[in-house]
């Protein structure tokens, strides 16, 4: 009787897991960073170089009258005007940058992708906490996936490794009791030493395999080539 493997979580799928939601929770907040303070002090500063142009053109006006700018010092003191008449000492004083924003920006996008990003962050993140204790395993006679299906070796009539030595997967295509066709995954980097898990099905099995087809064009014979082989 063969001895049983048995194949747990790898530390590089828990580290991939774990970067994944980093990177998207960290988009998510950067976003909502923006909805929430970055992009309204950036409206309210929009906001107020308008007030301020519209100020200095009241003022244009109120002296073309023929009013004196004692006089509208008057006016701005009754109004509350800002007393500087250029943008960049009057943004210099509030801790605003020289150049205005060009626009008002709408926040509606970044609540939106702020909130996909974090969703998306902590789907992974459930999904690494759910297979954490996940395993594959095999015997002699069969392998049984992560989610508790058995597969035969006997039932396995088609195995796919294309992918399996860039991405450490194959694919088994089996019969279930009823006679339906199914898949299973043997994934060599979630789960370490699945591997072993594969070389014993391939003992066993009868069926089709499907690996990596070469692109390689094949090399045309040479003149000596041929005279040698007919020697």
């Amino acid at each position: 009787m063969a001895d049983p493997i048995s194949c747990s979580i790898t530390p590089w799928y828990t580290k991939r897991m774990s970067l994944m939601t980093l990177m998207f929770v960290g988009f998510g907040l950067y976003f909502l960073y923006d909805g929430f303070i970055g992009y309204p002090k950036k409206n309210a500063i929009y906001d107020e170089h308008v007030k301020f142009m519209e100020i200095q053109d009241e003022k244009a006006a109120f002296l073309e009258e023929g009013n004196t700018s004692s006089d509208w010092a008057k006016v701005v003191v009754e109004k509350g005007y800002p007393k500087q008449d250029d943008w960049i000492d009057y943004a210099a004083d509030n801790g605003w940058p020289e150049e205005p924003p060009e626009k008002r920006y709408s926040t509606t996008d970044q609540f939106f992708f702020g909130a996909l990003c974090c969703g998306i962050g902590l789907a992974i993140l459930g999904t690494m906490m759910l297979n954490r204790g996940k395993v594959l395993r095999a015997d002699g006679l069969s392998f049984t996936s992560p989610k508790g299906e058995r597969v035969l070796f006997s039932s396995a009539h088609r195995i796919d490794k294309r992918k399996w030595d860039n991405k450490g997967l194959a694919y088994v295509h089996y019969w279930d009791e009823k006679e339906k066709e199914r898949r299973a995954v043997i994934d060599d980097l979630k789960f370490g030493g699945a591997d072993k898990i594969l070389d014993r099905l391939l003992e066993n099995f009868e069926g089709e395999l499907v690996e990596r087809v070469s692109t390689e064009a094949p090399s045309e014979s040479t003149p000596e080539s041929e005279d040698s082989e007919t020697a």
